[in-house]
């Protein structure tokens, strides 16, 4: 039956795979391929505030099987369904083979899962390494053996490797193995030291780089606030952000109150099932909650001072989440009543992953089809602008350096004067600029190239609006 899930899992999330690159998969399929390992690694991950541990991974990936859009999101697919089985392992530890087989149906067809195994980013990496570090977590309290530290060692190590959100899982099991200690062997939490000394050995080479990482990312929330709310500023409505994304995965609606009323079903019974999973709890069975609470509360906590908090980034808790809905599920020894609160649990999966992966608005940004329509518009005089001093991933990628672009402004601090003077050069013999409006709100915030490009004598002919991508502006002369 594991086996089915598995099947169905992998059958899901190839649905939609060639979908276009966003922002952060452009940038990374880039890097990936124009730099050697040691660059990737001392260079890129500085400036791209994560550990090395994907880019390597993807670097790897892409000499064998190539740079398409599938090619360099199959990693993700199959980390994903990597996932199910281990929450399927977790929960039959917890709890018993039905239970097991519900939480792995459940994380199988989750929308919110679905999205991440389907994007070239290092998320699910991190959250099948955290998933197997809980895991063999359990597993030490159950059996004290080797082969269960060196699982723990290891999947722990590669964890802190691939994404910092994570990092939070450690001082997760330490409160866990406090609030417990009179349950648990002494011989095993005194181990536990060596292990954690041998983590952070194994993990000393990269902490080397961690301070030079951090200034850079905080000198970037410095210089432009927007943007640190944009990648994970500390507030509620992040917080409640999490729940509902959990819940429904990435499809929204443009009106909030419209928004909410379509969400509160299915928020209301998850919450339900949250209050009938109490019923089944035990000391042993908190580690559940410990791993999905946790984090969110100390990722909030330290948002206020670091960005760093969004929902995505605490998708490696997305396994607990689904484990105490199937104990939820499965509390009653009532056949119709479990199929009944299992078949409601499916359909908001299902409806909201079929919303996700048939409709293209809910999807990655269309830089294919905005590249596209450059393309086919495009003449000897004519040139591509963005409302920054720099070109993004996702265009490059498409471009692939046919059509003559440029970035328009000197940074996020640019003067209308220096604005001006740049695309005045820019400009120079061209009668058509194209123009994204892409991020536009964090880095011109003021409208100064469109000013400037008005100044120069340019006219709006055209708008076009492509999804995630936002607005492509046309200007004639």
């Amino acid at each position: 039956m594991i086996f089915l899930i598995g099947l169905v899992a992998f059958a899901l999330r190839l649905i939609s795979l060639n979908q276009s690159l966003w922002l952060d998969e452009g940038i990374n399929v880039n890097v990936a391929r124009g730099l050697s390992f040691g660059d990737l690694v001392t260079r890129y991950s500085l400036s791209d505030f994560h550990p090395p541990l994907y880019h390597v991974i993807l670097k790897t990936w892409i000499t064998f099987f190539g740079s398409s859009e599938i090619a360099v999101r199959i990693p993700s697919v199959i980390l994903g369904v990597g996932t199910v089985f281990v929450v399927y392992l977790i929960a039959k530890k917890l709890f018993e083979e039905k239970t097991a087989l519900i939480a792995a149906t459940l994380i199988a067809t989750a929308p919110l899962h679905i999205y991440y195994s389907q994007e070239a980013r290092m998320y699910m990496l991190a959250a099948f390494l955290a998933t197997l570090s809980v895991y063999f977590f359990i597993s030490i309290l159950e059996r004290d053996r080797l082969l269960n530290w060196l699982g723990f060692i290891v999947s722990t190590t590669l964890m802190l490797y691939s994404d910092y959100l994570p990092y939070l899982l450690l001082p997760t099991f330490f409160i866990y193995i406090v609030v417990n200690r009179k349950r648990i062997p002494k011989s095993t939490i005194r181990t536990f030291i060596p292990s954690l000394v041998l983590i952070f050995a194994l993990l000393f080479p990269w902490l080397l780089f961690l301070p030079q990482q951090l200034s850079g990312g905080l000198s970037t929330a410095v210089a432009s606030p927007a943007w640190a709310q944009v990648v994970g500023g500390g507030s509620f409505k992040n917080l409640a952000v999490t729940f509902i994304k959990f819940t429904i995965g990435r499809i929204s609606h443009d009106n909030n109150l419209i928004y909410a009323l379509l969400f509160a079903p299915a928020g209301t019974f998850f919450a339900f099932l949250f209050g009938l999973s109490l019923f089944r709890l035990s000391p042993k069975r908190s580690i559940l909650w410990y791993w999905l609470a946790a984090p969110i509360i100390l990722g909030f906590a330290i948002s206020f001072f670091i960005p760093i908090y969004s929902y995505f980034r605490l998708i490696f808790t997305l396994g607990a989440f689904y484990i105490i809905m199937a104990s939820a599920i499965n509390t009653v020894n009532w056949q119709a009543l479990t199929r009944t609160l299992l078949a409601v649990a499916l359909a908001i999966n299902l409806v909201s992953a079929t919303i996700y992966l048939s409709n293209p608005k809910f999807q990655r940004e269309n830089w294919r089809g905005a590249v596209d329509y450059i393309e086919r518009n495009f003449t000897s005089k004519s040139i591509v602008l963005f409302e920054s001093d720099f070109t993004t991933g996702p265009f490059d990628y498409y471009n692939a350096g046919r059509l003559k672009a440029e970035g328009a402004l000197g940074g996020f601090e640019a003067k209308n004067p220096q604005v001006e003077d740049k695309v005045k050069k820019l400009t120079s013999g061209k009668n058509k600029v194209f123009l994204f409006q892409y991020l536009s709100q964090i880095t011109d915030p003021g409208g100064l190239v469109f000013e400037a490009l008005s100044k120069e004598g340019f006219n709006n002919t055209s708008t076009k609006d492509f999804d995630g991508v936002g607005f492509l502006y046309e200007f004639e002369k």
